[in-house]
């Protein structure tokens, strides 16, 4: 568990270095949790279970307050129709969504869409195909 502690910590920090040298970054963790840091926020996607977090499901935190907010999408079967919706909207800086979850068939097709959001407005958007 130690390694793997150096693992999330080590890739958390990769993302905030790129945040600082001007870019986004996604980082995928030991056991597939995806963790894409986009200026002002972080969103998550979690196929499975990991240290107390559910598993299929998606999350959005806002860090910065600059009056945007932080949107995670889940395409189920990658068909063009949003299944799940994990939003900051509403919110002051410092908030994270709960966690948006349902299980899925092992072996499901998933595209997680993150962005940054105001209003109708998408400012920074990031897309990750996967599986459940």
């Amino acid at each position: 568990m130690r390694t793997f502690g150096r693992v999330r910590t080590t890739g958390i920090l990769a993302g905030a270095v790129a945040l600082l040298l001007g870019g986004p970054s996604q980082v995928h963790a030991a056991e597939g949790q995806v963790i894409q840091f986009m200026r002002g926020g972080t969103g998550y996607w979690a196929p499975d279970p990991w240290n107390g977090d559910p598993g299929d499901a998606i999350r959005a935190c806002d860090n910065t307050t600059d009056g945007k907010g932080v949107e995670v999408t889940l395409d189920i079967h990658r068909d063009g129709s949003i299944d799940r919706v994990a939003t900051t909207r509403g919110y002051n800086a410092g908030y994270c969504s709960p966690w948006k979850t349902g299980n899925l068939k092992e072996g499901t097709l998933v595209r997680v869409k993150f962005m940054v959001v105001k209003g109708g407005t998408v400012y920074e958007s990031h897309s990750y195909d996967g599986v459940a």
